[in-house]
């Protein structure tokens, strides 16, 4: 669907990153001759950045796929993720497009009031946005 692979190439750069913070989990090891240590998992708030910047990942895919004609979108610029997402509603091979508007809604509400989800939540819609991202070739 993105059709410059540079663009690709970097939006699934940034999704590794997302995939590495939202695969955090508590460390054992050892140095060698040395102490044994425990890294314990990050509190549930951690999972909102890899949450947040999922949402960025889509919002650039979106972008792009506006700026190669892909989707109309219409209006002052710089365009909102919401705005994108509507516009390309009935463009794009959405599989469950509520589901990730309530997530972007969650998304809203972090940026704007500082409101965390827990990290299941968190997990669950990087999910879903992957699922959708895979289903359009992104990734």
């Amino acid at each position: 669907m993105i059709q410059d692979p540079q663009i690709r190439a970097e939006i699934i750069l940034e999704w590794a990153a997302v995939k590495k913070l939202s695969a955090h989990r508590a460390l054992q090891y050892q140095l060698p001759g040395g102490p044994f240590f425990n890294e314990r998992e990050p509190p549930d708030g951690f999972y909102n950045l890899p949450f947040f910047l999922a949402y960025a990942v889509l919002d650039n895919v979106l972008s792009e796929l506006i700026e190669q004609g892909t989707i109309n979108c219409t209006g002052k610029r710089p365009f909102p993720l919401g705005t994108k997402m509507a516009a390309s509603k009935n463009v794009v091979p959405w599989l469950d497009y509520r589901y990730v508007e309530a997530g972007k809604t969650a998304r809203n509400d972090l940026a704007h009031h500082a409101k965390l989800i827990t990290k299941a939540e968190c997990l669950a819609y990087v999910a879903a946005i992957e699922v959708e991202l895979v289903a359009w070739k992104v990734l």
